[in-house]
């Protein structure tokens, strides 16, 4: 059996490299989604309260 090394070490650091730049992309997606989430929690907080003063 011949395997070419350097052709599996290429291969193994593209498919490293490609996972890390998902999971990069994954943290900044995370990072996005959290501050919408607080934005949007604050909203809520915000109809509630203007919902109170309509009272």
């Amino acid at each position: 059996m011949n395997i070419d090394l350097q052709q599996l070490q290429n291969t193994y650091a593209s498919k490293l490299g490609a996972l890390e730049a998902n999971n990069t992309l994954q943290e900044v997606q995370i990072d996005q989604l959290t501050k919408e989430n607080a934005d949007l929690k604050k909203q809520l907080e915000d109809l509630k309260a203007d919902s109170a003063k309509e009272d």
